[in-house]
């Protein structure tokens, strides 16, 4: 079989022509057993020239999109020790330092090379820069010169792909570049191309019929250990499988753009069980489509990318098949754009499969947090706190239940007003102090992990304060934690899968009696190397070395969930909701967009902030000394469970949010402090007592049996 051709780009003055590899499994819809045969084949004949059996000090880079399977499979050759990392033309989100370069020749130019995993680099042996071919090889040569600054200077560099031209061949040569190649490029050359070309089919955008969630925490964007990388891949092959059933007659695999890897594994196992499988991708390359005999490209169907839906994508030769199977790795592709690609599958049955949790809408910006919170919005019923109260009496966990949001009456929205104006400044002030320690401790690759809801504001203040003082950009995930559950394991994968477990910090918005800190604790003890210690900003309990005061300030963002939090629910955790390899859930409250308030708090805090003072650390208190005050209160009134005691102005204004608690204790009545603690209590006909309080300044005491 003639497995090479080329085919006419679309209005590419740079270049004409683009190389079509009939067993790539990309542009042209392939057999999978022979896509992996010749890659691996390829991977072997790198092997040759790698010393390390297991591939340990070796990396592999992939060129998006149309060799990050190439890429991958030559790594899978070399070793579960190979890092693996491919190009990429998607964002590399800014806390990573990454390298552009150019492709000169491309329809898109611009390429990233993300370096998140740059501390692995300067003890490399072998560099693999893997393609599907190398024309003039100007590209990979450029990309060579970068690395080398980040290199030993003994590391020695492999190009490797199907098809290299005798340009390439001496380029490579001149820079000292070993080149592995199978074919001439002057074997392939095609002098002439069709006089006429075809027209865009028309879709018809179809819903599929099956869709299927994953999780996948590795990105070969970021950079992964080849055995890390294809144990998960088999992993979420096996669940797939599982979840799809038995399939028969023919089978059009599509994966999206630079996801080439797990399409590929699928279609090998589909094949094997006897189905008649083909794998493709939709691509960026535009090619034209003719119905000339010799002509590689017969078809060509338009759409939008599901990573942006401004970004036009195409799908080449498409048949009609009995089961269409389209994967993607983007994380919330628009309907409109999944209905098309489904559409142009032409399948009788399409299944549709994400690799990825779709995360949780949120009014906070992408440069200010990450939420690794999965979507379920619409899929929960938010309840009041009168049937939540029910509930959990009867013994439902809280985490399974999602909290009505509070509509907040004028009079409350005036209290939460003149408590921003007032609190504003040593809000700042105690942002400033935990930031300012975290850089100290952490330095410039910290991690912040808020803890949601609470923490993520705070988060957010912190890094957008580190931001503004020394131009660097902290990374920032939202993860959750749940009394009694424990903290969201996969989010942790998520996040040690991209950064050094020595740079997380863990961040909280309060203490109140330490119960969070106490979980996070124990949650933590068989992740090694990270620090359990929690940052907050205001820390009455006496449990955390890293905050900003331990006073019980009144921190605005404790008073109006959502809407000052970025619109996303608290977190919830249920079976029938979540999976295995899901993260946590929340839903996201788009009917409160007009009224969100999350960056009017975050913009009045910021004005208070003083970036030349000299940040001021808080007094030294008595450890656990809000432990001993709550155990005494609830001694007091008659509470033999500790978590029905809520201490602090945070826990006792989220308890009247949420719930209805039998009392609450105030230290001073009609104080500034406490004043929309009372107007919440008002509000619900909850009794305010006044208590000589020594540690907090308002607690609230729920209904026994209601936890």
């Amino acid at each position: 079989m003639n497995y090479f051709s080329m085919a006419k780009r679309d209005n590419n003055p740079k270049r004409n022509f683009i190389i079509i590899n009939k067993f790539q499994s990309k542009h042209f819809p392939s057999d999978p057993k022979e896509t992996i045969n010749k890659f691996s084949a390829l991977g072997k004949s790198v092997k040759k020239y790698v010393s390390a059996s297991d591939g340990e000090k070796c990396l592999v880079i992939g060129f998006a999109e149309t060799a990050v399977a190439v890429g991958a499979f030559i790594a899978r050759e070399l070793g579960e020790k190979c890092l693996f990392l491919s190009t990429t033309r998607e964002k590399i989100p800014s806390h990573f330092p990454a390298l552009k370069f150019e492709e000169a020749h491309s329809h898109a130019a611009e390429h990233w090379l993300c370096l998140a995993k740059s501390e692995l680099f300067s003890h490399l042996k072998t560099v693999v820069i893997a393609d599907d071919e190398f024309t003039t090889g100007k590209t990979a040569v450029n990309l060579a010169k970068a690395l080398r600054n980040y290199l030993p200077k003994d590391c020695e560099i492999i190009a490797a792909a199907f098809v290299s031209s005798k340009e390439s061949r001496e380029r490579f040569s001149e820079n000292m570049i070993k080149l592995v190649s199978e074919r001439d490029f002057s074997e392939i050359t095609q002098n002439d191309f069709p006089e006429k070309f075809g027209f865009d089919e028309k879709i018809t955008p179809v819903k599929p019929d099956l869709e299927i969630n994953e999780n996948s925490v590795f990105d070969f964007r970021n950079g992964v250990l080849c055995g890390d990388f294809f144990e998960e891949q088999e992993k979420m092959l096996d669940d797939i499988l599982s979840k799809i059933g038995s399939i028969s007659g023919t089978v059009h695999i599509i994966g999206t753009e630079e996801n080439c890897v797990l399409p590929i594994l699928i279609g090998e196992r589909l094949a094997a069980e006897g189905a008649a499988v083909t794998v493709q991708g939709a691509t960026r390359s535009p090619m034209l489509p003719s119905d000339r005999a010799d002509y590689p490209i017969k078809s060509r169907t338009k759409l939008k990318s599901l990573y942006d839906e401004n970004r036009t994508v195409f799908l080449y030769n498409s048949s009609a098949c009995d089961t269409a199977i389209v994967l993607t790795d983007a994380e919330n592709p628009s309907d409109k754009a999944v209905c098309e690609l489904c559409g142009a599958s032409l399948g009788k049955r399409i299944i549709f499969i994400r690799q990825k949790n779709c995360t949780v809408p949120t009014s906070l910006k992408s440069e200010d947090c990450r939420l690794l919170l999965k979507n379920i919005t619409g899929k929960i019923k938010p309840l009041d706190a009168k049937e939540r109260g029910a509930l959990i009496k009867s013994g439902v966990h809280y985490c399974e239940l999602l909290p009505a949001e509070y509509e907040p009456s004028d009079e409350y929205i005036a209290q939460y007003e003149q408590g921003l104006e007032r609190w504003s400044k040593i809000t700042a002030r105690a942002v400033a102090a935990v930031a300012e320690r975290i850089y100290s401790e952490k330095g410039e690759k910290a991690v912040i992990v808020s803890l949601a809801r609470a923490g993520t504001p705070i988060g957010a203040l912190i890094v957008r304060y580190i931001r503004k003082k020394y131009g660097i950009n902290f990374a920032h995930y939202s993860v959750s934690i749940i009394r009694g559950r424990g903290i969201d394991r996969n989010a942790l994968r998520y996040i040690l899968a991209r950064h050094s477990p020595e740079k997380i910090q863990f961040v909280d918005g309060w203490t109140g009696k330490g119960a969070i800190n106490k979980q996070l604790k124990e949650a933590l003890f068989d992740f090694c190397g990270i620090s359990d210690e929690l940052a907050v900003l205001a820390d009455p309990a006496g449990v955390c070395s890293i905050c900003g005061t331990h006073e019980d300030i009144f921190i605005p963002c404790s008073c109006l969930n959502s809407v000052v939090s970025g619109l996303f629910s608290r977190t919830v955790l249920r079976e029938d909701l979540i999976g295995e390899y899901d993260f946590h859930g929340a839903a996201f409250f788009e009917e409160l967009k007009n009224t969100d308030r999350t960056y009017e708090f975050i913009d009045r805090i910021e004005r208070e902030m003083n970036y030349t003072e000299k940040a001021a650390l808080p007094k030294n208190i008595k450890p656990f000394q809000g432990l001993d005050e709550t155990k005494k209160i609830a001694e007091e009134f008659g509470v033999t469970d500790l978590n029905l005691v809520k201490p602090g102005i945070g826990e006792t204004t989220r308890v009247l949010l949420r719930r209805i608690p039998k009392i609450v204790l105030i230290n001073e009545k009609n104080s500034v402090y406490t004043a929309h603690i009372e107007q919440l209590a008002r509000e619900k006909n909850v009794p305010v007592t006044e208590y000589p309080l020594k540690c907090y300044r308002a607690v609230g005491i729920i209904e026994g049996g209601e936890n």
